[in-house]
């Protein structure tokens, strides 16, 4: 590439892609693209990443003579597209060993996981006053590709937020979700297999338009915890395991559905979800339950093969059959919701994340982009047009942020179409920084904070408040601001960014009394 661009043609094969419109105009007498919706990369993802990082890496690096040949589908029905893009994927990779998990990267369900991974905060249940993100890789090295693009100090901050043991991938999300639906049998036939199950089922939700929200998140989120904690329960070869270690992954999936299937389905995952671990008592039912269906797997099997033995439907049902020694929903009674509230639960309407998360989300994100970036932005319009932007409403997100104020609803409507840009060209945002000559700053995380004061407590709020008016350590307004956020949070109200802001820096006065965040 560097040595011979002029062959880079010669040498690589053509880029498949697939838009959902294309406009183009004649100069010269040629036909040329301007416009490309939706446009998406289906085969060709190495040569395109390629050349992006010879550039970044090479400066001196002429790409002016490369040239690549791309076949472009355009598909205009939507949910056409979603049967589609899979499909020219695979026949394009057909001479080359393409998974189904490599393959469904784009399927809906798995891009509003991605999103909803992107804003729920949780607690670290190792220091309750850190939040953290659980980081869904819809795409392979996407958290490395992610982390990679940000700045020393940026990427300090991320591993913070999104550390490494927290991340899971599509692969984990259908093993935990079978699980829960009591199929550990599939579960045991191999992450392929599994998937492929997993996702026949899921597919038949995309196309009656039911994807995942907030409710299904927290349930995958929690089922993620329990899988994780007794998984390590089991042990470590020759450590402090039960037993066989080569039997764990069948040993750990039948454990964990036997337990959904002798309580009903009813454990409290919300709980679990708030709490990000499981507490001890909960914890000797699972070794004890470990324990038994260990032995009744190496009983049953009767010296064939477990890891066979456990691929089949029969194996399930026969450890159902079987008498566990404990009444569960008796002794674990108060881990457990009520048939009525499960019911309930099911029959939730899966809703995305509420309004004012998402506008905070877009805010928080024009915050994260910083000053460097918004004034590269400025200076770009100043000689170059870009579609749906304007130099005026630019300057005015500029402004706002420097002086430190609420951003408005058209400054909003700027930021998303700034972060649909980036997700479709992230090297733009370092482009923009790099015409500025503003100090890279750490920016204010608003989203971060938002999620912190919502985590809190009714009795947290509560103590927050009295302490506030036993010390005097707050302003009256102050307080008065504190009280506002408590009360707008509670009944999902929108909230002023920098009031938000205001209310988080106040009560972090209280750390020397014990109240920390």
């Amino acid at each position: 590439m560097r040595n011979k661009p002029q062959m880079f043609l010669q040498y690589n094969n053509c880029i498949t892609a697939t838009a959902e419109s294309v406009e183009t105009k004649s100069v010269d007498g040629q036909m040329i693209i301007t416009r490309l919706n939706d446009f998406q990369i289906v085969n060709g993802g190495q040569t395109t990443a390629s050349l992006y990082h010879t550039q970044k890496k090479y400066k001196e690096a002429d790409l002016s003579k490369i040239f690549v040949q791309m076949k472009l589908t355009v598909i205009k029905d939507k949910d056409q597209k979603n049967i589609e893009v899979p499909n020219i994927s695979r026949y394009a990779n057909s001479q080359n060993k393409v998974s189904e998990l490599d393959l469904s990267s784009n399927n809906p369900y798995f891009v509003q996981i991605e999103n909803l991974s992107r804003k729920k905060y949780v607690v670290n249940p190792e220091n309750k006053n850190q939040s953290l993100l659980w980081f869904f890789e819809r795409a392979n090295g996407q958290y490395r590709e992610t982390l990679n693009k940000q700045t020393p100090s940026q990427q300090k901050k991320f591993k913070e937020q999104n550390p490494s043991q927290l991340k899971f991938v599509k692969s984990d999300v259908a093993k935990f979700i079978n699980l829960w639906d009591l199929e550990p049998y599939f579960v045991s036939q191999g992450s392929q297999k599994n998937f492929i199950h997993f996702t026949k089922k899921i597919n038949v939700l995309v196309n009656k338009s039911k994807l995942p929200g907030e409710n299904l998140y927290k349930k995958l989120i929690a089922n993620a915890v329990l899988f994780r904690s007794v998984d390590k329960l089991f042990g470590r070869k020759n450590v402090d395991a039960i037993g066989d270690t080569n039997l764990k992954s069948f040993t750990v999936a039948y454990t964990l559905s036997y337990f959904h299937y002798l309580t009903d389905n009813r454990l409290n995952l919300w709980q679990i979800y708030e709490d990000q671990k499981i507490d001890d008592a909960l914890t000797n039912h699972f070794k004890k339950l470990l324990v038994y269906v260990y032995d009744h797997l190496v009983k049953e099997a009767n010296n064939s093969l477990i890891s066979e033995y456990a691929k089949r439907e029969s194996s399930w049902n026969k450890l159902k059959e079987s008498t566990y020694d404990e009444d569960l929903k008796k002794v674990g009674a108060e881990y457990l919701i009520s048939n009525e509230e499960k019911e309930s639960r099911e029959s939730e309407k899966e809703t995305d994340t509420n309004d004012e998360e998402n506008r905070l989300f877009i805010i928080s994100e024009i915050h994260k982009f910083g000053l460097k970036f918004w004034d590269g932005l400025y200076i770009y319009l100043e000689n170059n047009l870009l579609d749906g932007f304007n130099i005026n409403s630019v300057e005015e997100v500029l402004k706002t942020i420097q002086r430190k104020k609420n951003l408005l609803p058209r400054d909003i409507t700027i930021g998303r179409k700034v972060i649909h840009i980036l997700s479709e060209n992230p090297s733009f945002y370092d482009d923009m920084k790099d015409l500025s000559k503003f100090e890279d700053k750490e920016s204010v995380e608003i989203k971060f904070m938002f999620d912190r004061l919502r985590l809190l407590a009714k009795d947290d709020w509560k103590n927050i408040i009295d302490l506030a008016n036993q010390t005097n350590i707050f302003t009256i307004p102050e307080l008065g601001n504190v009280k506002s956020i408590q009360s707008s949070l509670s009944k999902n109200e929108q909230v002023k960014e920098q009031s938000l802001v205001k209310a988080y820096e106040s009560i972090k006065k209280l750390k020397r009394f014990g109240i920390n965040i």
